[in-house]
């Protein structure tokens, strides 16, 4: 990597903690520090969602992986604008009526203190697994084009990502992660123009070539439970997944309780949806595009096709922004990872059980939380993930579809039914992680089926479980399911028209236009084939 290259990088990871520090003076309190004290605008929160998902793994693992399947690769993603239409209509202004901080509160107010830990803990796990190849897998990409130790960058992105979200809370995580969808737009367009620019014919003429090769033909209804990507798989799977992702994890849940109303979080929905999955598309495409540059090359490993290209067709000055690029897509989600992880230990963990909720912790104290969950990832990254690439994906995605489920089985047992307590949830959550890890090894089939296994087995066996034990009164668990809040806000709305922007299950122009976005990614994908 040139000098100038160089200067690029340094600039940029400068300018991060520069952005940091200066959000740090509006922090005052832990509300402040954790969800802005509720006073963010819709559109840096829906960057910041599109920024989270579309990590460092996708940048490069994107293209790489359309190379070798074709649109196919884009059906992991082609739920998420169904999936948001239903957090947008039902559940997240739901969540935003209880005014917690961590959705694991929700679990307490519902269920008991068993159920709240499990559901609490259960996300450390997998936010850990995630953050560590989210850290892990740019670290070794930026290693191969710089020529540094892969330790090194993995400790500058951990680094630089914990000092400005230490400084500015969710405030820094949000305002940075909207630098870095900038930057990573950025990246894009640089590489396509670049890859044109090798290439003696155009684009439709490489669309041409992608579909005589198979690479267009996105929807494969098979029945077979194997299939990658497939339409049921990843519509039932893959919903499952992006369902608890967007509903039952803190480290998405928590910036949109950042926002200012109800309202401000379906703009955040609506704009982050369309806009993530139309990047996403772009990955996918330059991934065809790539499929003409290297004329179809075999590639052992399909992260080396991005960054083969890269390193040869990239000029200096472009090429800093690039690796800019990449770090700015892994920052942006391990930086919202790790003040979630702190969020959810603080609030879930150590407030219950070692404070015994006599006091919130301070600020700083809940800095030195946020240092210390930087201080995990790293190690888990280093002595977890010193493995290919390939593997790495593969461990991530197995072991979160474990929990997946069973975590979002838990919210749904609270939010849809009256009689699942803190037993039975209890019970219904170890019985789906422990279910799915045996089905996983009886009969191993496309890792998103098990999301779906995880989730059924949770809710079932849960709800049985309840029937064991009584549970409370009706009246002391009706707020805390979706229509007894429903019936709530309606009585109350008559006196506070603002108060039912925040009433469940209700259909507005948010919903329908993620619905109706939904809808177009197939007939794209279709016209396409």
């Amino acid at each position: 990597m040139s000098v100038i290259d160089f200067i690029i990088v340094v600039v940029y990871l400068g300018a991060l903690l520069v952005v940091g520090a200066r959000l740090s003076k509006g922090n005052v309190t832990q509300d402040d520090y954790f969800i802005a004290g509720r006073s963010m605008a819709w559109l840096p929160v829906a960057l910041s969602v599109a920024a989270t998902t579309i990590s460092g793994n996708g940048l490069i693992g994107g293209p790489g992986w359309s190379y070798q399947s074709g649109l196919r690769a884009f059906m992991q993603n082609a739920s998420i604008p169904l999936v948001l239409a239903l957090a947008c209509s039902c559940f997240l202004p739901f969540l935003y009526h209880i005014r917690i901080t961590s959705c694991y509160e929700y679990l307490q107010k519902r269920f008991g203190a068993v159920s709240r830990t499990l559901g609490a803990v259960g996300f450390l796990m997998t936010a850990l697994i995630q953050v560590s190849s989210m850290v892990y897998i740019p670290s070794l990409i930026i290693s191969q084009l710089t020529g540094w130790d892969i330790k090194l960058v993995l400790v500058i992105i951990v680094i630089v990502s914990t000092v400005y979200t230490l400084l500015g809370g969710i405030k820094a995580v949000i305002w940075t992660d909207v630098i870095q969808m900038v930057i990573v737009w950025g990246g894009l367009f640089a590489i396509v123009f670049l890859a044109f620019k090798n290439l003696d014919i155009s684009f439709m003429d490489t669309i041409q070539t992608a579909r005589e090769a198979g690479k267009l033909n996105a929807l494969d209804f098979s029945a077979n439970p194997k299939v990658e990507n497939g339409f049921w798989v990843t519509l039932l799977g893959g919903g499952i997944m992006w369902m608890q992702y967007y509903i039952s994890d803190q480290s998405q849940v928590q910036r949109l309780f950042s926002t200012k109303s109800v309202t401000e979080v379906k703009r955040s929905l609506l704009t982050s949806g369309i806009l993530m999955n139309v990047m996403y598309f772009l990955f996918m495409i330059i991934g065809l595009i790539m499929f003409s540059v290297f004329q179809g090359k075999t590639f052992e490993n399909t992260n080396q096709v991005m960054i083969q290209f890269i390193a040869e067709k990239i000029p200096t000055g472009v090429m800093g922004c690039i690796i800019a690029g990449i770090f700015a897509a892994a920052m942006s989600s391990v930086d919202s990872l790790l003040n979630s992880m702190a969020t959810v230990f603080i609030k879930d963990i150590y407030e219950k059980w070692v404070l015994k909720g006599r006091r919130a912790v301070s600020m700083g104290v809940s800095r030195y939380f946020t240092l210390a969950m930087a201080g995990l990832a790293v190690l888990f990254a280093t002595f977890g993930f010193m493995n290919t690439t390939a593997s790495v994906l593969a461990v991530v995605g197995s072991y979160i579809s474990y929990l997946c489920g069973a975590i979002l089985g838990m919210f749904l047992l609270g939010m849809l039914t009256r009689k699942a307590n803190d037993f039975g949830v209890s019970i219904g959550f170890v019985a789906g992680v422990l279910g799915t890890v045996a089905i996983a090894r009886v009969y191993p089939v496309n890792y998103l089926w098990y999301n779906v296994t995880g989730l059924a087995i949770t809710m079932v066996a849960g709800y049985l479980a309840s029937l064991v034990k009584p549970c409370r009164s009706t009246e002391d668990i009706e707020a805390y399911t979706l229509l007894g809040c429903r019936r709530e806000i309606r009585m109350r709305g008559k006196d506070q028209k603002g108060l039912l922007q925040e009433m469940p299950c209700r259909m507005d122009k948010y919903t329908w236009g993620l619905i109706i976005f939904f809808v177009i990614q197939y007939i794209v994908l279709g016209i396409l084939k």
